[in-house]
Order: C-alpha cells, then sequence, then structure tokens
C-alpha cells in the first residue's frame, strides 16, 4: 500500500496547467449567462438529504461565525459552495 496523498479537489490537474472552464456558446443571452452565475435558491422547505463532512475544528468555527455573519445557514453556504464547484466558470 502506497502513501500517497489523495488529490485535492480544488488543485490544479496532473499536466501542471489550469483548466480552463468552457467558454458560453456566443449564441447565448447574456441576462441567461448571468443569471447561471449565481446559485439557484434553497427555499427552506426543499426537499434536503444529510450530508455530513469531517473538517478541522478551526474551519468549522470559521464557516460557522462567517454564516451568523451573514445571516445565512451553514446548509446555504456549503450548498452554495458546491454548487459554484461543480459549475465552474458561471
Amino acid at each position: 500500500m502506497t502513501t500517497s496523498k489523495k488529490p485535492s479537489a480544488f488543485a490544479v490537474a496532473a499536466t501542471g496547467k489550469p483548466v480552463e472552464p468552457p467558454k458560453p456558446h456566443p449564441f447565448t443571452p447574456q441576462l441567461v449567462r448571468q443569471a447561471a452565475a449565481t446559485p439557484p435558491s434553497l427555499p427552506k422547505d426543499a426537499k434536503v438529504t444529510a450530508f455530513a463532512t469531517r473538517l478541522p475544528p478551526d474551519m468549522q468555527r470559521m464557516v460557522k461565525l462567517a454564516c451568523v455573519e451573514r445571516g445565512i445557514r451553514m446548509q446555504d453556504a456549503v450548498y452554495e459552495a458546491l454548487w459554484q464547484w461543480l459549475n465552474p466558470g458561471k
């Protein structure tokens, strides 16, 4: 068994060059491109499922504090971060 590091989801691709996000089709209206840049809102009564992850305690406190300062739920912050990660360049 090797002890190689797990690849980071935010690391540069193995080629050493950053991966360019795809450019929108030139015929896509600008308004549609702008609307796609923000994640759709998650209604408070939306059907959701539990999603657990492990974070260092300091990071968890930072996330919790940032959510309190912004007046948002932690699940909304995670939802937005994951949406942006899954939709790069939008």
